[in-house]
């Protein structure tokens, strides 16, 4: 019976709390947990690494109470998920499990930190990073709103040194 993820977890709670949700409902469900492949293989820490799996035949109803569940309870709140389709069959680090030669140049060059460890959805093949940096607040024209070259008004001058020292002067 081949089996489908339908949510991944960082933890393993949260992942029991669902398939104890799916039993209840009547599905057949397991947890597949790659948290020792990736501490002990990648050299990583175990990120994206649990997750919950269902027959492909019942994926359609899985999706279904899931979409119910997410609305009623902060049961899917926990579940990582893909910014750009919101697939949740992701895996991190970013390293191929199919094949042995790529994923040993791969780990190699994120070791050497020539490639960083990101998130990487297989159903779009987005990746992203663990930590998403903030957008820079932008003005009219799209330029960086915190920049001194294009915005040298948002920024006081410093005192000359002979300013300062004519104010202190004229202040004793």
């Amino acid at each position: 019976m081949k089996t489908l993820p339908v949510a991944t977890f960082n933890e393993r709670a949260p992942a029991e709390q669902l398939r104890a949700q799916f039993l209840q409902a009547g599905l057949q469900s397991v947890i597949h947990d790659e948290s020792r492949l990736e501490r002990f293989w990648f050299l990583s820490e175990p990120l994206a690494a649990i997750h919950v799996e269902v027959p492909q035949s019942d994926l359609l109803r899985a999706r279904q109470l899931m979409d119910e569940w997410e609305s009623a309870t902060e049961l899917m709140r926990p579940a990582l998920r893909c910014p750009e389709c919101h697939s949740s069959n992701i895996e991190f680090p970013q390293i191929t499990r199919k094949f042995l030669t790529p994923a040993l140049c791969q780990m190699v060059m994120i070791a050497l930190h020539v490639v960083p460890r990101q998130y990487y959805c297989l159903d779009c093949h987005h990746s992203w990073p663990k930590v998403m940096k903030p957008e820079p607040e932008l003005d009219i024209l799209g330029w960086p709103l915190n920049s001194r070259f294009w915005h040298p008004e948002r920024f006081p001058k410093p005192p000359k040194r002979g300013e300062q020292q004519r104010s202190d002067v004229i202040n004793e």
